[in-house]
């Protein structure tokens, strides 16, 4: 009976100390929840902030097939129109004739592509005579006197130039320096005074070689 006493005042005693242990436990546990939920609070109103904070961009998808097409960034409205070139608008419409072996066949042939080309049996066309541009022994071969023997090629020409189709020009600095008088050629043949600057003009107006 007396140790049963002793026992029970010693666990009187204690009693006042887990008491404050537990508390202060309890406390201990109370404001570690309190700091996570402010925690918490903060990142959410962070969040929140940021969210507010941030323009919205709206972007419209637009058909890349369609003629027009308007991106949309904000406010700001960028108008997209695509450049189709025409492909007739890169198509030369005007001719001069390349001369690079200064031959009779190469002549000819030349006289016939261009009569192609204005009946519209050529990879071009045009409405416009086709020039050509003597610069060499080419010019030989309109003489008169060597008409016998180049008939087919400058009776030809002669067509093709009644016909507004060809125009035949000579280089009058080449023909003074080999003593041919313009009256030696036929009368539907014209004279320029430089070749070279005749060519580099008619390029520059627009006249393409083929």
């Amino acid at each position: 009976m007396r140790n049963l006493m002793v026992w029970c005042s010693v666990a009187l005693l204690s009693m006042p100390a887990l008491a404050e242990e537990t508390a202060q436990e309890s406390s201990t546990a109370v404001a570690a929840g309190d700091t996570e939920v402010a925690q918490v609070e903060q990142a959410e109103q962070a969040e929140q902030a940021e969210t507010i904070n941030t323009p919205e961009v709206t972007v419209l998808h637009t058909d890349i097939t369609a003629p027009r097409a308007t991106d949309a960034v904000g406010s700001i409205e960028i108008e997209a129109i695509p450049a189709v070139a025409s492909a007739e608008s890169l198509i030369p419409t005007k001719f001069q004739a390349r001369i690079e072996r200064h031959s009779a066949d190469e002549i000819y042939e030349l006289l016939t592509r261009a009569e192609k080309i204005a009946a519209g049996q050529d990879e071009y066309s045009t409405e416009e005579p086709v020039i050509l541009v003597l610069s060499g022994e080419e010019i030989e071969l309109f003489k008169r006197e060597n008409y016998r023997d180049h008939k087919p090629l400058v009776d030809l020409a002669a067509r093709l130039d009644a016909f507004n189709i060809i125009d035949v020009k000579v280089c009058n600095n080449w023909m003074a320096q080999r003593g041919i008088e313009l009256t030696d050629l036929p009368p539907f043949v014209d004279n320029v005074p430089v070749a070279q600057q005749e060519t580099v003009r008619l390029e520059k107006a627009g006249y393409a070689y083929f």
